[in-house]
């Protein structure tokens, strides 16, 4: 046997590779890596034994120290009866390897199971700790999305007790040289080995949710996009400042945040030391704060202008409303402002919310037509039509003076299809926009021949209302607008379209957002999924010799920002009118709380879906026809009969069912994320089938193919695509050869359609 010997830190195996061979470990240390963890192997230890009735291995390897290994021979020759039987020590040696392997994994488990119970007692306590705080100092309470749908560990999760006496029971057995004739005539080895592995996947797999359940909690806890417990601890502290009697307990709480944070699931330490960092200068320049003020030097904060303090006055004043509504308005605003927590979900405060939403919408439609005669909006009406803003004092009065400073400044970017919700109701008004579809997928024209046909209105009303651009609006205003608002806004239950501080998570200078974010984040997905925004357009080569073909027309998107504080995006239609040539419409909120990476890829995703659904038609779940929609059906309605699937893959499959309901659309977007945020960078998280269904139908572009050529897992899926792009080249070249032989010009479609194709 030849010896190998490794460097310290180099990797020995990848996961997902070919499990072609074991290696005894003669000397040094080895680190197996699993997702959520960790375990040491050393000298007498087998690499890769755990995966021992396996095509690959499902660990990693990685030297600890400088180490030698020794080939131990393939799978294939260690499940030969006659390699038991010639050597029947290397029986007793593979179980006590084994055996080692499950007894270190069982006490990782034990201890990953008590840090993620207690993580969850943590955070529910601190988080039941911050609201009680808030109301004994009078503070606005603020939502830490996430919370609400937080549970407990499931019974199952619980370290079985007898596991380990079972398993240290069977170590005994095998270090008691006096059972090896026993154990060798029963040849009791290759099923306890059998048995050991099975029982090593199965917590690997538990691992697996554990690791997910404690990045759950630790997203909570402390995340880049600030919506976490740390933030609202630490927004809270700079609020009531140092002198106050419970700043020693908020002080505490978020030191024991900072501890509970350090190397946990999905929180980097480099996160961790910025914004520990950025909260002990904080600290300091309020130190240096009260010495000033103490000294007399202090210098006063923003002082409310009086554009900021009559700000309700000014926008009613402006929407030209009734008394009625105007005091209506005035009064459900006293009232709101009032509530300690603005999203209760008693009667009272979801009274208010919805008298709240329907006058603010009868004003915001009156000043919108009002600012149609107007060619210099005041900012703080474009605060109002952009931000949702009315009130200095329920906004927060920084906040107020931030929105004021940018308001004048602040635009979209039409020519890259991104309009805040005043440019796209005015490019409705301009005729350059058609009205959106309703929520009923009713469009405006539909919607006319509609109130014709029910003898509503009389044709030539009919016809005036399909040229009347007011008309069109107030069908925008009507349907998508408040529609839209509540969808992006992320918790419709508590929905309300006023500007309020304790929608803000974090700070509106770090959640409003700008074109240029949103257009890099979409270019990002066009440079991984290249044919996302590609439609089928007939074109003609060459009208004398009737030469025609589909080429791809590459159609963005048009991305409205609504005037909320929000988490979500919406994908509202795929397409305009009957024309598949026109661009989809999506949704964001122009403040945005989430990751807007994630929040893109989805809604891409679900443009996705829903625009094969649109091209494939009736034949949207016909697996005899090809589609996306059709092969994901097709998989998902029949995983369980599928022989291909082994158990682990089908119980993978039915978890992430069970997830999301049953919801076939819902389980693909969650793949399309996973696709495009890890499979395209060569790390494998999709199970075969939902991998295959995505590299055919969403292929990734030349860059990122090329950075996958090396990895065996996508080599065949690689292969097919170079088929298809050959293939598809072979005929755009006869069809270039045959204009050239007609003595007709190759036209620059067919140049950019062939470079289109080997993208």
């Amino acid at each position: 046997m030849t010896l190998k010997h490794i460097s310290a830190g180099e990797t020995i195996i990848e996961e997902g590779q070919a499990l072609e061979c074991f290696w005894y470990i003669s000397s040094g240390s080895i680190e197996a890596l699993f997702p959520c963890g960790s375990i040491t192997l050393e000298k007498g230890d087998i690499i890769g034994i755990c995966d021992f009735d396996k095509d690959s291995h499902f660990l990693s390897y990685k030297a600890l120290t400088d180490c030698s290994i020794i080939p131990y021979g393939s799978p294939e020759v260690l499940l030969r009866t006659k390699f038991f039987g010639e050597h029947p020590d290397n029986r007793i040696r593979l179980a006590l390897t084994m055996n080692r392997f499950i007894r270190k994994l069982l006490n990782k488990y034990t201890i990953t199971y008590r840090s993620c119970k207690e993580l969850y007692e943590f955070l529910l306590s601190s988080h039941t700790s911050y609201r009680k705080l808030c109301e004994q100092l009078h503070i606005v309470i603020k939502e830490l999305p996430g919370i609400e749908t937080v549970e407990p560990l499931d019974e199952s999760f619980v370290p079985s007790i007898w596991h380990t006496a079972y398993y240290t029971g069977l170590h005994n057995i095998f270090a008691n040289k006096s059972l090896t004739p026993t154990l060798h005539e029963n040849h009791f080895v290759p099923g306890y080995l059998y048995h050991a592995m099975n029982d090593i996947h199965i917590l690997l797999h538990k691992f697996q949710a554990l690791y997910d359940y404690a990045g759950r909690l630790s997203y909570l806890l402390l995340n880049e996009n600030r919506l976490d417990l740390f933030d609202l601890y630490t927004g809270m502290y700079y609020r009531i400042g140092m002198q106050n009697p419970n700043s020693s307990a908020i002080a505490n709480a978020i030191e024991a945040i900072c501890s509970h944070a350090q190397n946990k699931p999905g929180i980097s330490e480099e996160l961790t030391r910025s914004r520990i960092a950025e909260y002990h200068t904080q600290i300091e320049n309020m130190k240096k704060n009260a010495d000033s003020a103490a000294s007399g030097n202090s210098q006063p904060n923003y002082s409310m202008t009086a554009d900021l303090a009559d700000a309700t006055g000014i926008i009613l004043e402006y929407a030209g409303c009734s008394n009625e509504v105007a005091s209506n308005f005035k009064n459900a605003l006293a009232a709101y402002k009032k509530l300690t927590d603005k999203n209760a979900t008693s009667q009272e405060a979801m009274k208010l919310r919805r008298t709240l939403t329907d006058t603010f919408y009868q004003i915001y439609t009156a000043a919108f037509h009002a600012s149609l005669q107007d060619t210099n909006i005041s900012p703080i009406l474009k605060m109002f039509f952009n931000f949702g803003f009315v009130d200095a004092e329920l906004c927060g009065m920084d906040s107020a003076c931030f929105l004021y400073e940018n308001a004048g400044h602040y635009a979209g970017s039409p020519e890259h299809g991104i309009y805040t919700i005043y440019e796209w109701l005015k490019a409705v008004y301009d005729g350059e926009k058609e009205p959106s579809i309703n929520e009923l997928d009713v469009d405006f024209e539909k919607h006319v021949l509609t109130l014709k046909s029910e003898g509503n209105i009389t044709a030539e009303a009919a016809q005036k209302m399909l040229e009347d651009n007011l008309q069109k609006v107030a069908f925008e205003l009507e349907n998508m607008f408040p529609r839209g608002c509540k969808i992006t806004s992320g918790r419709p239950s508590v929905y309300c379209p006023v500007l309020s501080e304790h929608q803000f998570i974090r700070k509106p200078e770090d959640a409003l957002l700008y074109p240029d974010q949103i257009i890099k984040q979409i270019d990002a997905i066009r440079e991984a999924d290249y044919t996302v925004f590609a439609r089928k357009s007939l074109t003609v080569l060459s009208e004398k010799e009737n030469i025609h073909d589909f080429f791809n027309v590459e159609i963005l998107p048009d991305i409205i920002l609504m005037p909320v504080v929000g988490m979500r995006g919406a994908m509202w239609q795929e397409i305009v009118g009957r024309s598949r040539l026109t661009p989809a419409r999506m949704m964001l909120p122009i403040f945005q709380l989430e990751d807007l990476e994630k929040i893109m890829i989805r809604m891409v995703g679900e443009y996705r879906w829903e625009m094969c659904k649109r091209v494939q038609g009736a034949r949207w779940n016909d697996v005899t026809d090809p589609s996306l929609t059709s092969l994901y059906y097709d998989f998902l309605q029949f995983y369980r009969k599928n022989p291909e699937l082994s158990t682990d893959t089908k119980d993978k499959i039915k978890t992430g069912l069970q997830k999301c309901k049953a919801n076939f659309k819902e389980y693909f977007l969650t793949d399309y994320m996973t696709y495009i945020m890890f499979e395209s960078k060569g790390s494998p998280h999709l199970v075969k089938n939902a991998r295959a269904i995505l590299f055919s139908q969403c292929p990734l572009s030349a860059a990122y193919r090329q950075k996958l050529s090396t990895n065996p897992i996508y080599q065949e899926l690689l292969e097919a695509h170079g088929r298809s792009v050959a293939e598809r080249c072979k005929k755009l070249d006869n069809l270039s050869k045959k204009l050239v032989a007609k003595g007709e010009e190759v036209p620059d479609s067919l140049r950019d359609e062939v470079a289109f194709t080997r993208k």
